[in-house]
């Protein structure tokens, strides 16, 4: 990952503030770098609600259309959506405006290759280059490239969805459901998922202005005015977003919002019975429970690195049925999007409602409490590399593995340390099975994080 506090590159996109990282400049000579990587004929573009993507989307159609790249806009969108057009289209590739759930002042571009994957590392890497050089094609006076305005492809990603699931089971049980899309990407488009299966919508927060009326990161903290609103409707579960609508976090009658780490394993109950492999994949920084669903099935868990494009690359290579990262975010490789997916996620979990006739706090009592805890710190005046040598000193005994930062399994317990691909800090996220040793385990760290 290349980064400053005012710009990130990394597999999860090009991100930064505005305007001190993501400036016109930055915008337009990424844009053409892109173009020079995958000599694209036809680029999806869409973006989330943030005010600043406006501007940013006229840029990047301007620079594309310039350069005689076809564009089809699909207009305020989930990420997984956007890349689910990519695959149907058989487009060249796409690019997602959005920052996800960075803070208002923030945008970025998620790069999006051929069959609707992510750059992975060498890609972005080769995209720096170019960026860097400043070397592109000219622009053309006579550019001969088609612009289109198609929200209408977004059924395609719905379509796909609903093939993955007993769609008569669930429409039978007409869930009464409610959604808080932050203002963000998804409100639109889940609503009308939800619709078509068959459920009763109610809705806050689901209009597509930019201004989020909460953390964008959907969180149990976050989420507690949306809880509120939800305890005065006769909803049956809640589902609660991210900008960009990659994430998915539950809310129940009886707990409220509830752990992000819970909603992976829940949907992966949706796929279990037929699973046609043995792997799941799931990223370093993921809780101990899916590890123990699929222990019960006979199935085996992989471990990747941190983010979205590191999974699906795992998940590929292991052959995976099923995959995710723990932040919420649900990959089904049998969904175009191939990539973490609320819509994928809400769907799997009114299905294991559905078919399994059983609520979702009911669901919830069957599965162990999870003690987790996940810290920010800033990267100012401290050196990864001296906090990793100090903390494998300290924890000699335990089981190491540093393909992404450090992780160190203690048994019963375990934590990861990493910087962050989206912010300027690096993470600390630990758990175990009691609330002691989780607070333990912080104890032992924190004199060594200094």
């Amino acid at each position: 990952m290349k980064s400053t506090q005012s710009l990130l590159v990394s597999v999860s996109g090009i991100r930064g503030t505005i305007p001190d990282g993501l400036n016109l400049k930055v915008i337009l000579n990424f844009t053409q770098a892109f173009i020079e990587l995958i000599r694209p004929k036809l680029v999806i573009l869409g973006r989330d609600s943030r005010p600043s993507g406006v501007y940013i989307e006229r840029i990047v159609e301007g620079v594309l259309l310039a350069k005689g790249v076809h564009v089809i806009n699909i207009g305020i969108v989930p990420t997984p959506t956007l890349k689910a057009v990519v695959v149907t289209t058989k487009a060249s590739g796409g690019i997602m405006i959005s920052a996800s759930h960075n803070p208002i002042q923030w945008n970025a571009f998620k790069f999006i290759g051929k069959k609707g994957f992510f750059l992975n590392p060498t890609q972005v890497k080769n995209l720096t280059h170019l960026y860097q050089k400043e070397k592109f094609t000219p622009i053309k006076h006579i550019p001969k490239a088609n612009f289109q305005f198609e929200p209408r492809y977004v059924k395609s990603h719905i379509e796909a969805i609903l093939k993955r699931v007993n769609l008569n089971a669930i429409r039978k049980r007409k869930f009464k459901v409610f959604i808080d899309a932050v203002n963000g990407g998804g409100s639109l488009v889940v609503p009308q998922l939800l619709e078509e299966l068959g459920c009763k919508v109610n809705k806050v927060f689901c209009e597509p202005t930019g201004i989020f009326p909460r953390e964008p990161e959907p969180t149990p903290h976050s989420l507690q005015k949306t809880y509120r609103f939800m305890k005065q409707t006769d909803s049956e579960v809640g589902f609660a977003l991210d900008p960009d609508a990659d994430r998915l976090v539950l809310l129940t009658p009886q707990r409220g919002p509830i752990l992000e780490e819970y909603t992976l394993p829940l949907s992966l109950f949706s796929v279990l019975p037929n699973a046609k492999g043995t792997n799941v994949v799931v990223n370093l920084s993921s809780s101990f429970i899916t590890q123990n669903i699929l222990e019960s099935f006979r199935k085996n868990l992989i471990r990747s690195k941190v983010g979205e494009a590191n999974v699906v690359a795992k998940m590929i290579q292991s052959k995976a049925f099923f995959g995710g990262e723990g932040n919420g975010g649900v990959i089904d490789p049998e969904i175009p999007s191939f990539g973490r997916d609320s819509l994928a996620g809400i769907a799997h979990i009114l299905n294991v409602l559905a078919t399994e006739q059983t609520t979702i706090d009911k669901k919830l009592n069957t599965l162990p409490k999870i003690f987790m805890e996940k810290r920010a710190y800033s990267l100012k005046d401290r050196d990864l590399k001296l906090i990793y040598q100090k903390v494998k000193t300290r924890f000699s005994h335990g089981n190491f593995d540093m393909q992404d930062g450090l992780r160190i399994d203690l048994g019963d317990r375990w934590f990861h340390i990493r910087p962050s691909n989206t912010e300027p800090i690096f993470r600390v996220i630990a758990e175990a099975r009691t609330e002691n040793d989780l607070k333990f385990t912080f104890a032992q760290l924190e004199p060594l994080l200094k």
